[in-house]
C-alpha cells in the first residue's frame, strides 16, 4: 500500500478507506459515538506504532488551518466523520461525509483545481495522478487499501475497489476469457495475467496443476473441475474412468493416455512386470515391498489373519464351500486378509497375476 500523503489538504482523504461491504464487522450498522475523528478511526483500524500519533497530528494541523475562516466547515466535517462513520471489514468508512470533506478542502485551498473532479475516477496521486492531492476529493475519499498488491482490485478485477483507485495494478492487459468457467490466470490455462480472470479463478486451485497428469474429476479426481485445465486439455475424457480397469493404451486401449489415471496407476508400478512370480519376485514381490507393504504387515501381526491365510491356501480354485468354511473359522482375520489380497491382486497385479483375488476384483 502506498504511503499516505502528509500534505494537509490530502490528510482528509487519508482518513477514509474503501470497502466492498455496507455492514460492520459484526453485521450491525449502528456505531458508537466517538469524540474525535482519530478515536473513531482507531477504534476500527490498526493504530499501532506511530499511526495514531500521525492521525492526531494531521487533525491538529487541519484544525489550526481552519480556525480562522473555515471553522464551520471543519466542525461539520469532524461531526460527520465521528458520528456517521462506520467500521467495515477493518476499515473506517465515511463516504457519507464526502460533501463535508469537499467543502472543507475547498475552503482550506480554494486555488486547487482538477478539471476532471467528480467524474467517478480518482485523479489525485493515489489514483491516475492527473491532478494534485486534495483537488478531486469526491472521487478519492474512498481510496483502495489494496493498491500495490499485484492484483487489479477495480471493477474489472476483484471489484473490491472503485474505478481509478488501483491504477498501477490494473494496467495489466485485460483477459478476453473472463467468466467462462475456466481459470485462465497462470495457475489455470496461463492464457491471461494474474488478477485478470478473478471470478473464474476464485475456486480452489489445484496443487498438482501442470504436472502432466489430469487431476480434475475425469482424471485422478484430486482437484475440482477447471483447476487443472492445462493437464486436462489433451484428449477426450474417458467414459469408463474409475471402474477398476485401466482403459488407457497399456490396458484396454479404449481411452487416451492420461484420461483414466486412477485405474491405470496400479498397473504402472508393478503390473508392467512380465510375470506374476512368487511372493519374493515378479509383480507380487514388487507389490508387497511397495504399495501393499502396509496391508501385508497388518495381516502378519494378526493371528486370525494368519490362520485365515493358512486355511484359504488349501482351498482349490472355485471351491466356495472351502472358502466359506475358512471365513467361518476365522472371521476376525477375513477383512485384513482381503485388504492385502485386493491390494496385490486387484490394485497392483491385476494383469500379471490374472485376477487371482479369492473374491475377484
Amino acid at each position: 500500500m502506498r504511503v499516505r500523503h502528509v500534505m494537509i489538504t490530502a490528510a482528509i482523504a487519508g482518513l477514509f478507506a474503501a470497502c466492498a461491504s455496507s455492514e460492520s464487522d459484526d453485521g450491525n450498522t449502528d456505531q458508537p459515538v466517538y469524540g474525535t475523528v482519530c478515536e473513531a478511526r482507531c477504534a476500527c483500524e490498526d493504530c499501532s506504532g506511530d499511526k495514531e500519533g500521525l492521525c492526531e497530528a494531521e487533525e491538529e494541523a487541519i484544525a489550526k488551518r481552519a480556525e480562522k475562516r473555515c471553522q464551520d466547515e471543519h466542525t461539520a466535517y469532524v461531526d460527520c466523520v465521528r458520528l456517521e462513520g462506520r467500521c467495515v471489514d477493518g476499515h473506517h468508512l465515511a463516504e457519507v461525509c464526502n460533501v463535508h470533506a469537499a467543502a472543507l478542502l475547498g475552503c482550506l485551498d480554494p486555488t486547487g483545481h482538477c478539471p476532471s473532479a467528480g467524474d467517478g475516477i480518482c485523479d489525485e496521486p493515489q489514483g491516475t495522478g492527473n491532478c494534485p492531492a486534495g483537488t478531486d476529493p469526491a472521487d478519492c475519499l474512498s481510496y483502495c487499501p489494496l493498491t500495490g498488491n499485484g492484483t487489479c482490485d477495480e471493477p474489472e478485477g476483484t471489484g473490491r475497489c472503485p474505478a481509478g483507485t488501483d491504477v498501477d495494478d490494473c494496467k495489466l492487459a485485460p483477459c478476453d476469457r473472463v467468466q467462462d468457467g475456466v481459470c485462465d490466470e497462470p495457475e489455470g490455462t496461463g492464457e491471461c495475467e494474474e488478477g485478470t480472470d478473478v471470478a473464474d479463478c476464485a475456486v480452489t486451485t489445484c496443487p498438482e496443476a501442470n504436472n502432466g497428469v489430469c487431476d480434475e474429476p475425469e482424471g485422478t479426481g484430486l482437484c475440482e473441475e477447471g483447476t487443472d485445465v492445462a493437464d486436462c486439455a489433451a484428449g477426450e475424457p474417458c467414459a469408463s474412468t474409475n471402474n477398476g480397469e485401466c482403459d488407457e493404451p497399456e490396458g484396454t486401449g479404449l481411452c487416451e493416455e492420461g484420461t483414466d489415471i486412477a485405474d491405470c496407476n496400479a498397473t504402472l508400478a508393478c503390473d508392467d512386470l512380465d510375470e506374476c512370480g512368487s511372493d519374493t519376485s515378479g509383480c507380487i514381490g514388487c507389490a508387497i515391498q511397495g504399495s501393499c507393504a502396509d496391508e501385508l504387515d497388518a495381516c502378519t501381526i494378526d493371528d486370525d489373519c494368519l490362520l485365515f491365510a493358512q486355511c484359504v491356501v488349501t482351498c482349490a480354485d472355485g471351491d466356495d464351500a472351502c472358502l466359506t468354511a475358512c471365513m467361518d473359522k476365522h472371521p476376525d482375520g477375513v477383512q485384513l486378509y482381503l485388504n492385502y489380497d485386493t491390494c496385490v491382486n486387484c490394485d497392483e497385479c491385476y494383469y500379471s497375476c490374472g485376477n487371482a483375488s479369492i473374491l475377484g476384483c
